[in-house]
């Protein structure tokens, strides 16, 4: 064989190999292809359906923003309630000047100025503090007869001096108990009355009204 001929048949092969190879190459780049279609397809499905997921939220958040305007609007066309017409949700007591009655925490709660039952620095209960205390044990009585008392004391921020109490809740302490014994005199027991003082802990906007005795009507 002449060196011209196997130089050709060595072409030729070459060319058959490069031509093989290209076309696993191909081969290859087409499967590659077909599964980054296949995947883009479910990337696009699953989108899709968070979309729809989305739409159907955004509906209920709708349906459900018209029934609480709904609502609102037919708890706008009720009438008050005979507590709200009164600006207040104590019930109605006889009580004399100086005593307030309200609600706190669901229990009815009777305040009496200190001012009215005490003298600066004092536990004696004034003349006049004793006529304020009847209405307010009658009254009690009355309409709460079977109920415990809860008795507190409150004084101003004011540190003591000169009254010749250790500190402002024992004359907290004291004042309660004043009330209470006079209120026991009167016919409600000894065993229905429980005593207590927070002394300055909890002031009011003033000295003269964070001063006070409140009567929380507890329980039969």
């Amino acid at each position: 064989m002449s060196g011209t001929s196997l130089r050709f048949r060595l072409v030729c092969l070459a060319a058959l190999v490069a031509g093989s190879s290209l076309v696993g190459c191909n081969s290859a780049q087409k499967d590659e292809l077909a599964m980054l279609k296949e995947a883009n397809a479910q990337l696009t499905i699953e989108r899709d359906d968070a979309r729809n997921a989305l739409d159907q939220s955004e509906q209920e958040r709708r349906r459900l923003d018209q029934e609480i305007a709904g609502l609102q609007d037919q708890m706008k066309q009720q009438p008050p309630s005979a507590a709200q017409a009164s600006g207040s949700s104590a019930p109605s007591l006889d009580l004399p000047e100086g005593v307030t009655a309200n609600m706190q925490n669901g229990v009815l709660t009777l305040t009496i100025e200190g001012d009215v039952l005490f003298d600066s620095g004092k536990a004696t209960l004034k003349t006049d503090a004793k006529s304020t205390l009847d209405k307010v044990t009658a009254e009690i009585k009355k309409k709460y007869p079977e109920k415990r008392l809860r008795l507190a004391g409150f004084t101003d921020t004011d540190p003591i001096k000169k009254s010749g109490f250790k500190t402002n809740y024992h004359l907290g302490f004291e004042r309660a108990f004043s009330v209470g014994q006079y209120m026991n005199g009167k016919g409600i027991a000894n065993s229905k009355i429980e005593y207590s003082s927070f002394g300055p802990e909890m002031p009011k906007s003033s000295k003269k009204e964070s001063r006070r005795v409140e009567i929380a009507i507890v329980s039969e």
